[in-house]
């Protein structure tokens, strides 16, 4: 090519184009077998096994054949806490078998951050977990102070006859109400988890998502003579309002898991009242709370409402603890009662079988 240089640009072109010609006519008769043998490559390698050297698709995960599940620490305050909680709800459920991840050194520190190291789901794999649990917690709690004016009894000193319950007259002290400044304090405290749930073989999610919890309690002030009351005495420390939280977010969250898990499996009934379909499509979309609230509204119109009471039996079955399941039962009972469907029967069956299972382990 540098020789072309040193000729004018018209000479240049034309032996260029020769150049070109001559390649063609020597190259064009091998040119579709070139293409076919490329393509037959691509695809060749394209099929290729998992191996090194490969990219592959990984694949889809999900809660099926999953039961073995390792709860990790969750990030922040009460993260021990929750982990703890999450791991003795999931030990209830029938349908999962934690994993305890506290008597290994390595995962008895791991959490969130470090979900992207390969050494992690290889001791997951050695202990036998086919899912893993992480996230992290917020706790936020405020105090507000004050005093309320409260009418209260008090004695005077001096008595009067009456009669007490056998009839016979004693000496009973005369009471009178005055006005008393009553110390109250009003709590508020709120614990949300986001979590994530991921599959061990192919680390792929498996579900994430959100629950929080808030209580709002006053203690003292016109509590203190309320029956029930929550008298300033009662009021507990911060740390045992955030086990308090944590509990009712390891509830929620387990149940949202294993209805998700148990809710792939059991199809819902769509038949009779529209709002039936209704909170069928927010069970489907992971709802299962705005679900069964439809649900039970459409039982307190329409109390022979076959679909409904089997729904709300697919629901307490998803929860899967024994309580849960007994309680679904008597729901699926009830649906069979008011209509003939082999859903029914079939839950039915199927709940007697996991109770009878349980009770001979």
């Amino acid at each position: 090519m540098t020789k072309a240089f040193l000729h004018s640009p018209d000479t240049m072109v034309e032996k260029k184009t020769t150049a070109m010609t001559q390649r063609a006519k020597t190259f064009c008769p091998f040119s579709y077998a070139t293409l076919g043998f490329t393509l037959a490559m691509v695809l060749c390698f394209g099929c290729a096994p998992k191996g090194k050297g490969y990219r592959v698709k990984p694949p889809k995960a999900g809660w099926e054949g999953i039961y073995h599940v390792a709860v990790l620490g969750f990030d922040g305050p009460c993260g021990e806490d929750l982990r703890r909680q999450v791991h003795h709800r999931l030990a209830d459920v029938q349908y999962f078998n934690p994993k305890d991840t506290t008597q290994d050194p390595f995962l008895a520190h791991v959490s969130r951050d470090q979900m992207g190291n390969p050494a992690l789901f290889e001791v997951l794999e050695a202990l036998g977990a086919q899912a893993v649990m992480t996230g992290v917690v917020t706790f936020h709690i405020h105090e507000a102070h004050g005093m309320d004016q409260v009418e209260v009894k008090e004695g005077t000193g001096y008595t009067k006859k009456e009669k007490d319950a056998s009839g016979r007259w004693v000496d009973v002290e005369i009471k009178r109400t005055v006005i008393r400044d009553r110390p109250y304090v009003m709590r508020e405290a709120r614990l949300e988890s986001q979590y994530q749930v991921f599959d061990v073989v192919s680390r792929a999610v498996i579900a994430a998502g959100k629950v929080t919890e808030t209580d709002r309690d006053k203690f003292g002030g016109d509590q203190e003579q309320a029956s029930p009351g929550r008298r300033l005495r009662d009021l507990p420390t911060a740390s045992e309002t955030a086990e308090q939280l944590s509990e009712r977010v390891a509830t929620r969250l387990v149940a949202r898991l294993s209805r998700m898990k148990l809710g792939r499996a059991l199809k819902l009934d769509t038949a009779g009242n529209p709002l039936v379909k209704r909170g069928v499509a927010l069970a489907k979309d992971g709802h299962w709370e705005q679900a069964t609230d439809i649900w039970e509204k459409v039982l307190l119109d329409t109390p022979e409402e076959a679909a409904a009471f089997y729904n709300l039996g697919v629901a307490r079955e998803g929860l899967g603890d024994m309580e849960s399941l007994k309680t679904a039962r008597d729901l699926y009972r009830k649906a069979a009662s008011h209509g003939a469907s082999r859903l029914y029967t079939d839950g039915i069956l199927r709940v007697d079988g996991v109770i009878s299972h349980s009770q001979t382990r």
